[in-house]
């Protein structure tokens, strides 16, 4: 039986201890503050993150370079016969395809799967591969069940304010001051890995409830075509923690008997939307 690695990037959201639970390898992701580089868990906190991101600091993602990616597979080959890579979705990042192309070095050692997802559901995808591994599952099975499952997931969020849309290029200077001044909240969903505008609406109030809308009407087709003990529930917030565990109530009243489980969104989605953003998703998993 091979002895599968599981190995995917900090834009799943997953902690230390889930990692460790699920014998999960973590490619930290590198971002830029203003001029500084800095490692996602090493040299940058969550808390300096978004001290910086409150105070102006110009804050951008980066791809680790393949020189660190070459030494962790090298070291992780030491341990196991292949490696499944889970990246986030090529839809956002040119992670994947760098990935994939210098994977064609290690002789089918190393599979990347376009899981084509990215926070809660990535971090599912991640947990999947390592339940499958565990059970067995060759790693080729492995990519081809996360990328079969790949679409069966979204996400929505909405932001607290419109200004690091604006910083990111998002929306233009104008739109930006004439939401804030008329509370216009957007909802942004993430499916296939895109990222795009779902509605807009009057306040936040209105934005979750189109959100509640939403993952409910995602989540009973779920339901409906791979059984409830399949769809996985999540709330996922940046710096907003309190909210967000006072409307996963709301959401899991939502699915009668279900559980939403509470994370924290990655810091690559964070750098776009900002401080206060929270969201939900849905997504289907093998169990």
């Amino acid at each position: 039986m091979e002895k599968i690695g599981i190995l995917t990037d900090s834009n799943s959201g997953l902690t230390k201890e889930e990692a460790e639970k699920y014998h999960i390898h973590i490619l930290p992701m590198t971002f830029f503050v203003d001029d500084r580089e800095c490692v996602e868990g090493v040299s940058l906190s969550e808390k300096e993150f978004f001290e910086s991101m409150r105070q102006g600091y110009t804050v951008s993602t980066t791809q680790p370079s393949l020189a660190v990616l070459s030494d962790l597979w090298e070291e992780l080959l030491k341990t196991y016969d292949k490696i499944v890579h889970i990246p986030m979705s090529k839809a956002l990042s040119g992670g994947y395809s760098a990935a994939v192309m210098f994977s064609e070095d290690y002789e089918g050692r190393v599979l990347v799967a376009d899981s084509r997802r990215i926070s809660v559901t990535q971090a599912s995808a991640a947990i999947q591969a390592a339940k499958l591994a565990e059970r067995g599952v060759s790693a080729v099975e492995i990519k081809e069940q996360l990328e079969n499952m790949a679409l069966e997931a979204s996400i929505y969020i909405t932001v607290e304010s419109l200004e690091y849309l604006k910083r990111g290029g998002r929306i233009r200077s104008a739109e930006a001051l004439a939401g804030e001044i008329l509370n216009i909240k957007p909802v942004i969903q993430i499916k296939g890995g895109l990222l795009e505008p779902y509605c807009k609406v009057r306040g936040r109030k209105r934005a979750k409830k189109e959100m509640e809308d939403a993952v409910l009407r995602d989540g009973k087709a779920l339901m409906e075509k791979y059984g409830e003990e399949k769809m996985e529930l999540y709330v996922a917030h940046a710096d907003a923690e309190t909210e967000a565990q006072e409307w996963k109530e709301r959401i899991e009243a939502l699915f009668p008997g279900k559980s939403a489980r509470l994370s924290k969104l990655p810091l690559s989605i964070c750098c776009h939307v900002g401080p206060g953003t929270i969201g939900v998703g849905v997504c289907v998993s093998e169990k």
